[in-house]
């Protein structure tokens, strides 16, 4: 395997040989006519386009003799509709032989827009491939405003991550007490505006997102304010300023295929939902200072749970005790001898609390005591 010396080429780029060209083809997937036919390989070809000049039709029908031009960065592309114009440049590639190739550096942003950029927004007739693969323009979705200072990286759908801080006129998060603090805002699924809009992120309305806070108070609506179990109402999420991540969106899976997923903090940990469930194989471990079965039951610790053990214990011996007094009933007289109402009694007493102690069995499995929980 044979590389080029990158510096023959790099050296040779200027202003003069940076071109702009429209796309006319572009390769996604395996099933590409240039990737069937062997020119290129299924990876080596993806992102791959074909390209015309920009005084060249459009109306081009065979793309198989067009040039073409790779992507210049495989760690972060994004990649051309039909029809938009592209930077190109010369550079090496791994080849056998030293030669030059096209790669294509980035999407020109003609209309400063982010959905689709031909050049002839308006005008120009589409064929029937653009802009390409059954994609459809979708005006609503409008670039994120920027901020003083802003880097932002913004998707064509409506996805987009900004790492901001500074203070701004639209900016709602940011004030004179944590200016120049960092935020960083991960959102997909935006609000649909006017054309003539630009779109500001908003928690409670954008599908999902994940904010990463320093001393920032972040709007969102809680789905859930019920805290009756915790002793300390926690502040609530448009309350409270400081460090933390926020995430949210219709539903949020955590899954872990092979580890633990461990939840740990220095104060609380809530959970506030309409139905709350724990399902485990093989048990359920709960331990604290105290553990509380309902509100009214932190309030006032007045029906503390019974051991099961210490009950049946306690039972054994009361039952024991009125066997006794049963037999004592049964044999029971005085100076005249038996007493026959008491003594009929005395039977009736045993039968009963010997029925009673079958129920209980104490150090073992019992009627009474529970299979599966247990207490201290």
């Amino acid at each position: 395997m044979q590389f080029n010396n990158p510096l023959s080429s790099i050296n040779n780029i200027s202003a003069d040989n940076i071109i702009p060209v429209r796309v006319k083809d572009i390769i996604l997937d395996k099933n590409h006519p240039e990737i069937v036919s062997g020119k290129f390989k299924p990876i080596d070809g993806i992102g791959v386009i074909k390209y015309v000049n920009l005084t060249q039709s459009i109306d081009v029908e065979d793309t198989k003799t067009l040039p073409y031009a790779f992507p210049i960065n495989s760690f972060n592309t994004t990649l051309p509709l039909i029809n938009e114009v592209v930077l190109l440049v010369k550079g090496p590639r791994e080849s056998e032989e030293l030669s030059q190739y096209d790669y294509y550096i980035s999407i020109l942003g003609i209309y400063n827009d982010i959905n689709y950029l031909p050049l002839e927004k308006e005008s120009e007739p589409q064929d029937e491939d653009a802009p390409g693969y059954e994609y459809e323009e979708n005006s609503g979705i409008r670039p994120l405003y920027p901020f003083n200072g802003d880097t932002i990286v913004q998707g064509r759908l409506g996805n987009s991550i900004r790492f901001g801080g500074a203070k701004s006129p639209m900016n709602t998060l940011t004030n004179n007490s944590n200016k120049e603090k960092p935020i960083t805002i991960l959102t997909n699924g935006h609000e649909e505006l006017e054309v003539t809009e630009l779109y500001v992120e908003d928690i409670n309305k954008d599908d999902s997102s994940i904010y990463l806070t320093s001393q920032h108070t972040i709007p969102l609506k809680q789905s859930k304010v019920k805290f009756a179990g915790a002793k300390t109402r926690p502040i609530l999420s448009d309350a409270y300023e400081g460090k933390q991540i926020i995430l949210n969106s219709g539903r949020l899976f955590f899954n872990s295929t092979e580890e633990d997923i461990i939840f740990t903090a220095t104060n609380s940990l809530g959970i506030s939902s309409k139905q709350t469930f724990i399902d485990s194989e093989e048990y359920i471990g709960l331990d604290a200072k105290k553990i509380y079965l309902g509100e009214q039951a932190k309030r006032t610790e007045q029906q503390p749970v019974i051991k099961g053990e210490a009950l049946e214990l306690f039972l054994k011996s009361l039952l024991d005790t009125m066997i006794d007094i049963g037999k004592g009933l049964t044999k029971a007289k005085n100076s005249g001898g038996p007493i026959p109402d008491i003594n009929l009694i005395g039977p009736s007493v045993v039968a009963a609390m010997k029925a009673l102690d079958k129920q209980i069995n104490p150090n073992g499995a019992s009627l009474l005591k529970s299979r599966k929980v247990y207490t201290e």
